[in-house]
Protein backbone atom coordinates (compact mmCIF):
# COMPACT_ATOMS: atom_id res chain seq x y z
CA UNK A 1 0.00 0.00 0.00
CA UNK A 2 1.64 3.51 -0.80
CA UNK A 3 0.36 6.74 -0.07
CA UNK A 4 1.10 9.34 -1.92
CA UNK A 5 1.95 12.98 -0.10
CA UNK A 6 1.21 15.86 -1.61
CA UNK A 7 4.61 17.73 -2.53
CA UNK A 8 4.99 21.09 -0.27
CA UNK A 9 3.76 24.16 -2.35
CA UNK A 10 6.02 26.83 -3.25
CA UNK A 11 5.87 30.08 -2.84
CA UNK A 12 6.06 30.20 -6.59
CA UNK A 13 2.89 27.61 -6.69
CA UNK A 14 0.69 29.65 -4.51
CA UNK A 15 -1.52 32.09 -5.93
CA UNK A 16 -1.18 35.45 -6.43
CA UNK A 17 -3.26 37.16 -2.64
CA UNK A 18 -4.53 40.63 -3.26
CA UNK A 19 -3.33 42.89 -0.51
CA UNK A 20 -5.88 43.64 2.09
CA UNK A 21 -6.96 47.38 2.38
CA UNK A 22 -8.05 48.26 6.06
CA UNK A 23 -9.98 51.41 6.25
CA UNK A 24 -8.21 53.94 7.62
CA UNK A 25 -8.84 57.51 8.90
CA UNK A 26 -8.91 60.12 6.22
CA UNK A 27 -7.33 63.19 5.56
CA UNK A 28 -8.72 66.10 7.66
CA UNK A 29 -9.04 67.99 4.30
CA UNK A 30 -9.72 65.51 2.09
CA UNK A 31 -12.87 66.53 -0.36
CA UNK A 32 -12.04 70.35 0.67
CA UNK A 33 -11.74 71.45 -2.48
CA UNK A 34 -15.46 69.89 -3.94
CA UNK A 35 -16.95 71.12 -0.71
CA UNK A 36 -15.60 74.80 -1.05
CA UNK A 37 -17.45 74.86 -4.87
CA UNK A 38 -20.60 73.21 -3.75
CA UNK A 39 -21.03 75.49 -0.98
CA UNK A 40 -19.98 78.61 -3.58
CA UNK A 41 -22.46 77.45 -5.59
CA UNK A 42 -25.07 77.61 -3.34
CA UNK A 43 -24.82 80.89 -1.88
CA UNK A 44 -23.39 82.71 -5.04
CA UNK A 45 -26.63 84.23 -5.29
CA UNK A 46 -27.17 85.75 -1.69
CA UNK A 47 -23.53 86.62 -1.76
CA UNK A 48 -24.03 88.77 -4.89
CA UNK A 49 -27.64 90.04 -3.27
CA UNK A 50 -25.67 91.77 -0.41
CA UNK A 51 -22.46 92.88 -2.79
CA UNK A 52 -24.43 94.44 -5.98
CA UNK A 53 -26.61 96.93 -4.00
CA UNK A 54 -23.49 98.05 -1.58
CA UNK A 55 -21.36 98.39 -4.91
CA UNK A 56 -23.89 100.97 -6.17
CA UNK A 57 -23.97 103.14 -3.04
CA UNK A 58 -20.37 103.19 -3.48
CA UNK A 59 -20.09 104.66 -6.89
CA UNK A 60 -22.96 106.84 -6.00
CA UNK A 61 -21.87 108.60 -2.80
CA UNK A 62 -18.79 110.02 -3.80
CA UNK A 63 -20.46 112.64 -6.82
CA UNK A 64 -23.39 113.13 -4.63
CA UNK A 65 -20.71 114.98 -2.47
CA UNK A 66 -18.43 116.41 -4.82
CA UNK A 67 -22.30 117.84 -6.28
CA UNK A 68 -23.22 119.43 -2.97
CA UNK A 69 -20.04 120.48 -1.57
CA UNK A 70 -17.78 121.49 -4.53
CA UNK A 71 -15.01 123.11 -2.31
CA UNK A 72 -13.52 122.06 1.10
CA UNK A 73 -14.43 125.90 1.56
CA UNK A 74 -18.12 124.88 1.22
CA UNK A 75 -17.69 121.87 3.25
CA UNK A 76 -16.17 123.63 6.33
CA UNK A 77 -19.49 124.34 8.09
CA UNK A 78 -20.37 121.04 7.52
CA UNK A 79 -17.60 119.19 8.68
CA UNK A 80 -17.49 121.30 12.26
CA UNK A 81 -21.36 120.76 12.54
CA UNK A 82 -20.50 116.52 12.14
CA UNK A 83 -17.83 116.66 14.10
CA UNK A 84 -19.95 118.69 16.81
CA UNK A 85 -23.16 117.00 16.80
CA UNK A 86 -23.31 113.85 19.70
CA UNK A 87 -25.62 112.29 17.33
CA UNK A 88 -23.49 111.72 14.24
CA UNK A 89 -20.71 110.57 16.25
CA UNK A 90 -22.51 108.04 17.82
CA UNK A 91 -23.79 106.77 14.40
CA UNK A 92 -20.71 107.04 12.74
CA UNK A 93 -17.61 108.02 14.58
CA UNK A 94 -15.45 111.08 14.76
CA UNK A 95 -15.20 112.17 11.37
CA UNK A 96 -11.34 113.33 10.52
CA UNK A 97 -10.09 116.27 9.31
CA UNK A 98 -9.97 118.53 7.26
CA UNK A 99 -12.76 116.70 5.85
CA UNK A 100 -12.13 115.84 2.40
CA UNK A 101 -14.50 113.86 0.18
CA UNK A 102 -12.43 111.03 0.98
CA UNK A 103 -12.62 111.58 4.34
CA UNK A 104 -16.74 111.68 3.90
CA UNK A 105 -16.92 108.60 2.10
CA UNK A 106 -15.44 106.59 4.50
CA UNK A 107 -16.60 108.21 7.51
CA UNK A 108 -20.26 107.90 6.21
CA UNK A 109 -20.78 104.99 3.79
CA UNK A 110 -17.90 103.23 4.98
CA UNK A 111 -20.06 102.89 8.37
CA UNK A 112 -22.58 101.57 6.48
CA UNK A 113 -20.35 99.29 4.60
CA UNK A 114 -18.12 97.83 7.84
CA UNK A 115 -21.68 96.72 9.22
CA UNK A 116 -22.74 95.24 6.34
CA UNK A 117 -20.29 93.28 6.12
CA UNK A 118 -20.34 91.91 9.56
CA UNK A 119 -23.80 90.88 8.98
CA UNK A 120 -23.52 89.42 5.68
CA UNK A 121 -20.59 87.44 7.40
CA UNK A 122 -23.01 86.59 10.58
CA UNK A 123 -25.61 85.22 8.23
CA UNK A 124 -23.74 83.57 5.74
CA UNK A 125 -21.29 82.09 8.14
CA UNK A 126 -24.55 80.41 10.37
CA UNK A 127 -26.20 79.33 7.26
CA UNK A 128 -23.55 77.63 6.13
CA UNK A 129 -21.95 76.03 9.01
CA UNK A 130 -24.33 75.50 12.09
CA UNK A 131 -27.73 75.27 9.76
CA UNK A 132 -26.19 72.69 7.57
CA UNK A 133 -25.26 70.68 10.40
CA UNK A 134 -29.07 70.95 11.88
CA UNK A 135 -30.26 70.11 8.32
CA UNK A 136 -28.04 66.86 7.93
CA UNK A 137 -25.80 67.81 5.31
CA UNK A 138 -23.02 68.00 7.10
CA UNK A 139 -23.64 63.84 8.20
CA UNK A 140 -23.69 63.37 4.36
CA UNK A 141 -20.83 64.92 3.50
CA UNK A 142 -18.77 63.10 6.38
CA UNK A 143 -20.90 60.08 5.00
CA UNK A 144 -19.06 60.04 2.01
CA UNK A 145 -15.88 60.38 3.38
CA UNK A 146 -14.63 64.05 3.77
CA UNK A 147 -12.49 64.79 6.05
CA UNK A 148 -13.07 65.70 9.67
CA UNK A 149 -12.25 69.53 9.37
CA UNK A 150 -14.14 70.58 5.95
CA UNK A 151 -17.36 71.13 7.18
CA UNK A 152 -15.56 73.76 9.41
CA UNK A 153 -13.33 75.07 6.57
CA UNK A 154 -15.22 75.00 3.52
CA UNK A 155 -17.96 77.39 5.01
CA UNK A 156 -14.51 79.58 6.63
CA UNK A 157 -12.67 79.88 3.01
CA UNK A 158 -16.24 80.65 0.82
CA UNK A 159 -17.47 83.50 3.60
CA UNK A 160 -13.90 84.98 3.90
CA UNK A 161 -13.48 84.99 0.02
CA UNK A 162 -17.04 86.35 -0.17
CA UNK A 163 -16.24 89.20 2.45
CA UNK A 164 -12.79 89.74 0.34
CA UNK A 165 -14.84 89.93 -2.85
CA UNK A 166 -17.19 92.77 -1.10
CA UNK A 167 -14.34 95.07 0.11
CA UNK A 168 -12.18 94.33 -3.36
CA UNK A 169 -14.95 95.57 -5.12
CA UNK A 170 -15.71 98.30 -3.11
CA UNK A 171 -12.02 99.14 -3.25
CA UNK A 172 -12.17 98.77 -7.29
CA UNK A 173 -15.25 101.05 -7.72
CA UNK A 174 -13.53 104.11 -5.82
CA UNK A 175 -10.09 103.50 -7.89
CA UNK A 176 -12.22 103.91 -10.87
CA UNK A 177 -13.73 107.00 -9.24
CA UNK A 178 -10.15 108.60 -8.58
CA UNK A 179 -10.39 109.80 -12.27
CA UNK A 180 -13.69 111.96 -12.33
CA UNK A 181 -13.45 113.01 -8.36
CA UNK A 182 -10.00 114.55 -7.74
CA UNK A 183 -9.82 114.33 -3.36
CA UNK A 184 -10.20 110.56 -4.35
CA UNK A 185 -6.71 108.32 -3.80
CA UNK A 186 -6.11 104.52 -4.59
CA UNK A 187 -4.02 104.22 -1.50
CA UNK A 188 -7.54 105.23 0.72
CA UNK A 189 -9.77 103.35 -1.27
CA UNK A 190 -7.65 100.77 -0.69
CA UNK A 191 -7.06 101.14 2.72
CA UNK A 192 -10.79 101.20 2.97
CA UNK A 193 -11.34 98.00 1.65
CA UNK A 194 -8.27 96.35 3.65
CA UNK A 195 -10.50 97.94 6.60
CA UNK A 196 -13.63 96.13 5.54
CA UNK A 197 -12.43 92.68 4.73
CA UNK A 198 -10.38 92.51 8.74
CA UNK A 199 -13.86 93.87 10.18
CA UNK A 200 -15.82 90.94 8.23
CA UNK A 201 -13.23 88.96 8.62
CA UNK A 202 -13.44 89.25 12.73
CA UNK A 203 -17.40 88.82 12.35
CA UNK A 204 -17.13 85.19 10.36
CA UNK A 205 -14.90 84.18 13.52
CA UNK A 206 -17.08 85.73 15.70
CA UNK A 207 -20.09 83.61 14.03
CA UNK A 208 -18.04 80.90 13.58
CA UNK A 209 -17.10 80.73 17.45
CA UNK A 210 -20.79 80.93 18.40
CA UNK A 211 -21.46 78.02 16.30
CA UNK A 212 -19.14 75.90 18.24
CA UNK A 213 -21.07 77.39 21.76
CA UNK A 214 -24.45 76.95 20.52
CA UNK A 215 -26.48 73.39 19.64
CA UNK A 216 -28.68 75.61 17.02
CA UNK A 217 -28.82 77.72 14.37
CA UNK A 218 -30.84 80.42 16.06
CA UNK A 219 -29.13 80.93 19.08
CA UNK A 220 -25.99 80.97 17.33
CA UNK A 221 -27.07 83.65 15.20
CA UNK A 222 -28.59 85.60 17.99
CA UNK A 223 -25.13 85.44 20.08
CA UNK A 224 -23.25 86.46 17.01
CA UNK A 225 -25.69 89.48 15.90
CA UNK A 226 -25.55 90.74 20.03
CA UNK A 227 -21.89 90.57 19.83
CA UNK A 228 -22.32 92.96 16.85
CA UNK A 229 -23.99 95.25 18.86
CA UNK A 230 -21.63 94.84 21.75
CA UNK A 231 -18.89 95.92 19.46
CA UNK A 232 -20.95 98.88 17.84
CA UNK A 233 -21.27 100.19 21.91
CA UNK A 234 -17.64 99.75 22.27
CA UNK A 235 -16.89 101.59 19.84
CA UNK A 236 -18.93 104.51 20.93
CA UNK A 237 -16.96 104.46 24.23
CA UNK A 238 -13.75 104.11 22.25
CA UNK A 239 -14.27 107.36 19.98
CA UNK A 240 -15.30 108.95 23.59
CA UNK A 241 -12.09 108.19 25.64
CA UNK A 242 -9.22 109.81 25.37
CA UNK A 243 -6.39 107.38 24.83
CA UNK A 244 -8.62 105.16 22.23
CA UNK A 245 -7.17 101.83 23.24
CA UNK A 246 -10.71 100.51 23.39
CA UNK A 247 -10.63 100.49 19.26
CA UNK A 248 -8.35 97.35 19.29
CA UNK A 249 -10.92 95.38 21.18
CA UNK A 250 -13.75 96.52 18.64
CA UNK A 251 -13.87 95.30 15.08
CA UNK A 252 -15.89 98.18 13.67
CA UNK A 253 -12.90 100.72 15.12
CA UNK A 254 -10.47 99.17 13.39
CA UNK A 255 -10.68 101.16 10.62
CA UNK A 256 -10.19 104.23 12.47
CA UNK A 257 -7.34 102.53 13.22
CA UNK A 258 -6.10 102.36 9.66
CA UNK A 259 -7.29 105.56 9.37
CA UNK A 260 -8.21 105.58 5.39
CA UNK A 261 -8.21 108.86 3.15
CA UNK A 262 -6.15 110.39 6.14
CA UNK A 263 -2.81 108.16 7.17
CA UNK A 264 -3.53 105.00 5.41
CA UNK A 265 -2.13 102.67 7.31
CA UNK A 266 -1.40 99.10 6.13
CA UNK A 267 0.49 97.84 9.51
CA UNK A 268 -2.86 97.64 12.01
CA UNK A 269 -4.50 95.59 9.16
CA UNK A 270 -1.44 92.67 9.60
CA UNK A 271 -2.24 92.70 13.33
CA UNK A 272 -6.44 92.39 13.35
CA UNK A 273 -6.06 90.46 10.16
CA UNK A 274 -3.61 87.76 12.26
CA UNK A 275 -6.41 88.21 15.57
CA UNK A 276 -9.02 87.04 12.55
CA UNK A 277 -6.66 83.77 12.25
CA UNK A 278 -6.79 83.34 15.83
CA UNK A 279 -10.20 83.88 16.48
CA UNK A 280 -10.74 81.21 13.73
CA UNK A 281 -8.51 78.87 15.02
CA UNK A 282 -9.56 78.69 18.09
CA UNK A 283 -13.28 77.96 16.69
CA UNK A 284 -11.38 75.54 14.92
CA UNK A 285 -10.24 73.88 17.48
CA UNK A 286 -13.76 73.98 19.69
CA UNK A 287 -15.04 72.12 16.42
CA UNK A 288 -13.07 69.31 16.76
CA UNK A 289 -13.45 68.61 19.93
CA UNK A 290 -17.47 68.99 20.25
CA UNK A 291 -19.81 65.62 19.63
CA UNK A 292 -22.06 66.40 16.60
CA UNK A 293 -24.91 68.65 17.19
CA UNK A 294 -23.25 69.26 20.18
CA UNK A 295 -22.81 72.59 21.84
CA UNK A 296 -20.52 73.91 24.52
CA UNK A 297 -23.65 76.12 26.18
CA UNK A 298 -26.28 74.85 27.66
CA UNK A 299 -29.29 73.68 25.65
CA UNK A 300 -32.04 75.96 26.26
CA UNK A 301 -34.31 75.20 22.93
CA UNK A 302 -36.59 72.84 24.90
CA UNK A 303 -38.49 72.66 28.06
CA UNK A 304 -40.28 70.23 29.98
CA UNK A 305 -43.42 71.98 30.47
CA UNK A 306 -46.53 71.50 28.59
CA UNK A 307 -48.25 73.74 26.02
CA UNK A 308 -51.71 73.67 25.96
CA UNK A 309 -52.21 74.40 22.02
CA UNK A 310 -55.70 74.77 20.21
CA UNK A 311 -54.23 74.08 16.56
CA UNK A 312 -51.02 74.29 14.40
CA UNK A 313 -51.95 78.46 14.30
CA UNK A 314 -51.59 78.38 18.45
CA UNK A 315 -48.56 76.73 17.85
CA UNK A 316 -46.61 78.64 15.56
CA UNK A 317 -47.61 81.81 17.49
CA UNK A 318 -46.31 80.17 20.66
CA UNK A 319 -43.52 79.13 19.02
CA UNK A 320 -42.72 82.57 17.58
CA UNK A 321 -42.70 84.53 21.13
CA UNK A 322 -38.84 84.36 21.88
CA UNK A 323 -38.32 85.88 18.09
CA UNK A 324 -40.83 88.22 18.95
CA UNK A 325 -39.35 89.10 22.40
CA UNK A 326 -35.61 89.22 21.02
CA UNK A 327 -37.40 91.40 18.25
CA UNK A 328 -39.22 93.74 20.42
CA UNK A 329 -35.78 94.52 22.26
CA UNK A 330 -34.05 95.15 19.18
CA UNK A 331 -36.75 97.88 18.06
CA UNK A 332 -37.57 99.12 21.11
CA UNK A 333 -33.60 100.22 21.87
CA UNK A 334 -33.32 101.27 18.45
CA UNK A 335 -36.29 103.30 18.68
CA UNK A 336 -34.86 105.21 22.00
CA UNK A 337 -31.77 105.76 20.56
CA UNK A 338 -32.71 107.95 17.63
CA UNK A 339 -35.30 109.56 20.19
CA UNK A 340 -32.43 109.82 22.65
CA UNK A 341 -30.40 112.20 19.73
CA UNK A 342 -33.43 113.84 18.46
CA UNK A 343 -32.57 117.64 19.54
CA UNK A 344 -29.01 117.48 18.57
CA UNK A 345 -29.69 115.75 15.20
CA UNK A 346 -32.19 118.14 14.52
CA UNK A 347 -30.07 121.43 14.62
CA UNK A 348 -28.32 119.69 11.30
CA UNK A 349 -31.52 119.86 9.29
CA UNK A 350 -32.21 123.60 9.61
CA UNK A 351 -32.54 125.60 6.78
CA UNK A 352 -29.21 127.65 7.30
CA UNK A 353 -27.36 124.58 8.52
CA UNK A 354 -24.46 123.65 6.38
CA UNK A 355 -26.47 120.36 5.95
CA UNK A 356 -29.58 121.80 4.56
CA UNK A 357 -29.02 121.24 0.98
CA UNK A 358 -27.61 117.32 1.43
CA UNK A 359 -30.93 116.18 3.61
CA UNK A 360 -33.23 117.78 1.40
CA UNK A 361 -32.46 115.68 -1.28
CA UNK A 362 -33.07 112.73 1.38
CA UNK A 363 -36.78 114.17 2.77
CA UNK A 364 -38.48 117.44 1.72
CA UNK A 365 -40.17 119.87 4.45
CA UNK A 366 -39.62 121.09 8.09
CA UNK A 367 -36.53 119.93 10.18
CA UNK A 368 -38.34 118.18 12.17
CA UNK A 369 -40.57 116.39 9.02
CA UNK A 370 -36.95 115.61 7.64
CA UNK A 371 -35.68 114.23 10.82
CA UNK A 372 -38.79 112.19 11.54
CA UNK A 373 -39.45 110.93 8.44
CA UNK A 374 -35.71 109.32 7.98
CA UNK A 375 -35.55 107.93 11.46
CA UNK A 376 -38.86 106.12 10.86
CA UNK A 377 -38.07 104.56 8.09
CA UNK A 378 -34.75 103.11 9.89
CA UNK A 379 -36.99 101.57 12.79
CA UNK A 380 -39.61 100.49 10.06
CA UNK A 381 -37.47 98.95 8.45
CA UNK A 382 -36.50 96.57 11.22
CA UNK A 383 -40.49 96.36 11.41
CA UNK A 384 -40.31 94.99 7.66
CA UNK A 385 -37.46 92.58 8.05
CA UNK A 386 -38.69 90.57 11.20
CA UNK A 387 -41.93 90.51 9.06
CA UNK A 388 -40.61 88.95 6.17
CA UNK A 389 -38.11 86.53 8.18
CA UNK A 390 -41.64 85.32 10.01
CA UNK A 391 -42.94 84.38 6.78
CA UNK A 392 -39.92 83.07 5.07
CA UNK A 393 -39.88 80.59 7.98
CA UNK A 394 -42.66 78.74 6.01
CA UNK A 395 -40.41 78.05 3.07
CA UNK A 396 -37.55 76.99 5.65
CA UNK A 397 -40.31 74.68 7.42
CA UNK A 398 -41.17 72.64 4.29
CA UNK A 399 -37.71 72.67 2.99
CA UNK A 400 -36.74 70.92 6.13
CA UNK A 401 -40.37 68.31 5.58
CA UNK A 402 -42.08 69.61 8.56
CA UNK A 403 -45.00 70.88 5.98
CA UNK A 404 -45.18 67.27 4.54
CA UNK A 405 -45.15 66.09 8.05
CA UNK A 406 -48.70 68.07 8.91
CA UNK A 407 -50.22 67.70 5.72
CA UNK A 408 -49.27 63.96 6.48
CA UNK A 409 -51.29 63.52 9.38
CA UNK A 410 -54.54 65.57 8.17
CA UNK A 411 -53.12 68.96 8.46
CA UNK A 412 -54.38 71.50 6.06
CA UNK A 413 -52.20 73.56 3.84
CA UNK A 414 -54.21 76.59 3.66
CA UNK A 415 -54.40 76.54 6.98
CA UNK A 416 -50.88 76.31 7.66
CA UNK A 417 -50.04 79.47 5.39
CA UNK A 418 -52.81 81.51 6.86
CA UNK A 419 -51.62 80.95 10.83
CA UNK A 420 -47.99 82.02 9.49
CA UNK A 421 -49.49 85.03 7.33
CA UNK A 422 -51.43 85.75 10.78
CA UNK A 423 -48.66 85.31 12.97
CA UNK A 424 -46.72 87.84 10.81
CA UNK A 425 -49.35 90.65 10.38
CA UNK A 426 -49.78 90.58 14.26
CA UNK A 427 -46.23 90.57 15.20
CA UNK A 428 -45.54 93.35 12.88
CA UNK A 429 -48.40 95.60 14.54
CA UNK A 430 -47.00 95.09 17.63
CA UNK A 431 -43.62 95.70 17.01
CA UNK A 432 -44.79 99.27 14.89
CA UNK A 433 -47.03 100.01 18.09
CA UNK A 434 -44.10 99.73 20.35
CA UNK A 435 -41.50 101.23 17.86
CA UNK A 436 -43.91 104.27 17.52
CA UNK A 437 -44.74 104.63 21.37
CA UNK A 438 -41.11 104.21 22.25
CA UNK A 439 -39.54 106.69 19.89
CA UNK A 440 -42.38 109.29 20.48
CA UNK A 441 -41.38 109.18 24.32
CA UNK A 442 -37.95 109.69 24.07
CA UNK A 443 -38.61 111.95 21.85
CA UNK A 444 -40.76 113.91 24.30
CA UNK A 445 -37.97 114.19 26.55
CA UNK A 446 -35.78 115.90 24.15
CA UNK A 447 -38.57 118.34 22.32
CA UNK A 448 -41.61 119.19 21.46
CA UNK A 449 -41.67 121.95 18.68
CA UNK A 450 -43.16 121.16 15.42
CA UNK A 451 -45.55 118.40 16.81
CA UNK A 452 -42.60 116.22 16.99
CA UNK A 453 -43.96 114.06 19.17
CA UNK A 454 -46.56 113.30 17.30
CA UNK A 455 -44.78 112.78 14.29
CA UNK A 456 -42.79 110.38 15.77
CA UNK A 457 -46.10 107.80 16.90
CA UNK A 458 -48.25 108.50 13.78
CA UNK A 459 -45.01 108.50 11.09
CA UNK A 460 -44.42 104.68 12.32
CA UNK A 461 -47.53 103.53 12.78
CA UNK A 462 -49.07 104.92 9.69
CA UNK A 463 -46.33 103.05 7.26
CA UNK A 464 -48.28 99.61 8.50
CA UNK A 465 -49.33 99.46 4.82
CA UNK A 466 -46.10 99.22 3.26
CA UNK A 467 -44.90 96.35 5.69
CA UNK A 468 -47.82 94.92 4.82
CA UNK A 469 -46.89 94.65 1.43
CA UNK A 470 -43.35 93.23 2.09
CA UNK A 471 -45.58 90.63 3.77
CA UNK A 472 -47.90 89.99 1.21
CA UNK A 473 -44.73 90.19 -1.72
CA UNK A 474 -43.40 87.73 0.72
CA UNK A 475 -46.35 85.12 0.48
CA UNK A 476 -46.63 85.35 -2.52
CA UNK A 477 -43.07 84.15 -3.59
CA UNK A 478 -43.35 81.42 -0.61
CA UNK A 479 -46.60 79.94 -2.30
CA UNK A 480 -45.25 80.20 -5.66
CA UNK A 481 -41.98 78.39 -4.62
CA UNK A 482 -39.61 78.26 -1.87
CA UNK A 483 -37.16 78.61 -3.77
CA UNK A 484 -38.07 82.78 -4.71
CA UNK A 485 -38.51 83.75 -0.99
CA UNK A 486 -35.42 85.28 -0.99
CA UNK A 487 -36.12 87.70 -3.57
CA UNK A 488 -38.09 89.78 -1.32
CA UNK A 489 -34.94 90.41 0.06
CA UNK A 490 -34.29 92.54 -3.19
CA UNK A 491 -37.62 94.50 -2.67
CA UNK A 492 -36.18 96.14 0.88
CA UNK A 493 -33.05 96.45 -0.29
CA UNK A 494 -34.17 98.28 -2.91
CA UNK A 495 -36.82 100.42 -0.76
CA UNK A 496 -33.73 101.39 1.39
CA UNK A 497 -31.87 102.37 -1.55
CA UNK A 498 -34.46 104.51 -2.69
CA UNK A 499 -35.53 106.51 0.34
CA UNK A 500 -32.10 107.11 1.39
CA UNK A 501 -29.77 107.47 -1.76
CA UNK A 502 -32.78 107.63 -4.57
CA UNK A 503 -32.11 112.00 -4.37
CA UNK A 504 -28.61 111.88 -4.27
CA UNK A 505 -28.37 109.94 -7.38
CA UNK A 506 -31.01 111.85 -8.94
CA UNK A 507 -33.73 109.03 -9.57
CA UNK A 508 -36.83 110.01 -10.92
CA UNK A 509 -40.34 110.78 -8.59
CA UNK A 510 -41.75 107.43 -9.62
CA UNK A 511 -38.89 105.49 -8.97
CA UNK A 512 -38.58 106.99 -5.28
CA UNK A 513 -41.59 106.21 -4.54
CA UNK A 514 -41.46 102.85 -6.03
CA UNK A 515 -40.67 101.39 -2.33
CA UNK A 516 -42.22 100.08 0.63
CA UNK A 517 -41.26 102.28 2.92
CA UNK A 518 -41.69 105.95 3.93
CA UNK A 519 -44.98 106.84 3.08
CA UNK A 520 -47.20 108.01 6.04
CA UNK A 521 -49.74 109.82 7.41
CA UNK A 522 -49.04 113.61 8.25
CA UNK A 523 -50.45 115.56 11.63
CA UNK A 524 -50.66 117.94 9.60
CA UNK A 525 -52.71 118.71 6.50
CA UNK A 526 -54.96 116.66 4.77
CA UNK A 527 -53.87 113.26 4.97
CA UNK A 528 -52.60 112.00 1.53
CA UNK A 529 -53.84 107.93 1.37
CA UNK A 530 -53.17 107.05 -2.18
CA UNK A 531 -49.91 105.18 -1.58
CA UNK A 532 -50.89 103.46 1.70
CA UNK A 533 -54.31 102.14 -0.44
CA UNK A 534 -51.89 101.16 -3.18
CA UNK A 535 -49.46 99.42 -0.61
CA UNK A 536 -52.41 98.17 1.32
CA UNK A 537 -53.78 96.77 -2.39
CA UNK A 538 -50.59 94.95 -2.83
CA UNK A 539 -50.30 93.42 0.13
CA UNK A 540 -53.86 91.67 -0.08
CA UNK A 541 -53.48 90.66 -3.66
CA UNK A 542 -50.13 89.18 -2.96
CA UNK A 543 -51.24 87.12 0.14
CA UNK A 544 -54.16 85.93 -1.89
CA UNK A 545 -51.86 85.18 -4.90
CA UNK A 546 -49.38 82.81 -2.05
CA UNK A 547 -52.71 81.05 -0.86
CA UNK A 548 -53.82 80.03 -4.49
CA UNK A 549 -50.72 78.72 -5.51
CA UNK A 550 -49.35 77.03 -2.27
CA UNK A 551 -52.58 74.92 -2.25
CA UNK A 552 -52.56 73.59 -5.92
CA UNK A 553 -48.18 73.40 -6.27
CA UNK A 554 -46.42 70.36 -5.36
CA UNK A 555 -44.56 70.38 -1.96
CA UNK A 556 -40.69 71.07 -2.33
CA UNK A 557 -38.26 68.48 -1.46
Amino acid sequence: MSTTVNPTPTVHDAAPRRPVTRPGRTGPLRGLGPSVRLLLRRLRVQVLAWTLPLWLLVAATPPAYEDVYPSLQERELLVQSMRDTAGTRLLYGVLPLPGRIGQLVQWETGTYLLICAALMAILLTCRSMRADEDDGLVEVQRGSGVGHLVPFIAPVLVVWGAVALFAGGAGLVLTVLTGSVTELTVPGAWALAGAIAVTGWAFAALAALACQLCRQTGPARGLALAALGCSFALRVLADESETGRLRWFTPLAWRDLVRPYSDDRVWPLAVCAGACVLLTVVAARLFARREYLGGYLPDRSSSRRRWRLSGYPDLQARLALRAMAAWSVTVAAASALFGAMASSITELFAPDSATSSYVEKMASGSPVEQFMELLTIMTVLLVAVAGAQRVNALAADERAGLVEFEASVGGSRARMFVAQAGVAVVESVVLLALSGAVLAAMTGTQFTDDHAVGRAFVFTVSQLPGVLATIGIALALVGLAPRLSALVWAVVGWSVFAQFFGGLVELPDWAQDLSVLGHHLDVVGDPDWGPLAVQATIGIAGALIGLLAYRRRDLAR
